[in-house]
């Protein structure tokens, strides 16, 4: 299981302003094939708005439900996460 997921407060403000998830749903952190974030080989983190599974993880982050669905939580397990966004709207993942 994912140890920790740190999302700072300029991504949390962020997914906000830019997802704008209504009441059922969230942001979630996925994981497709390629890419430049690697965590694990020839995989990477993406993010999209969705309605939350009932067997997600979920984190709560200033009133926004950031979850990884049960099927891509191999991909994170053991790992701290660190989510952030720069000065151009870059979101960023990083393993600490």
């Amino acid at each position: 299981m994912i140890t920790v997921l740190n999302v700072t407060d300029n991504a949390v403000k962020w997914m906000k302003e830019e997802f704008e998830p209504e009441a059922n749903q969230g942001v979630n952190i996925s994981v497709k094939y390629g890419g430049e974030t690697q965590l694990k080989q020839g995989f990477s983190p993406a993010l999209a708005v969705e309605s939350i599974p009932d067997d997600s993880k979920i984190f709560d982050y200033d009133g926004i439900n950031i979850f990884i669905k049960e099927s891509d939580l191999w991909y994170f397990k053991d790992s701290e996460l660190k989510v952030d966004v720069d000065d151009n709207d870059e979101i960023s993942f990083a393993e600490k």
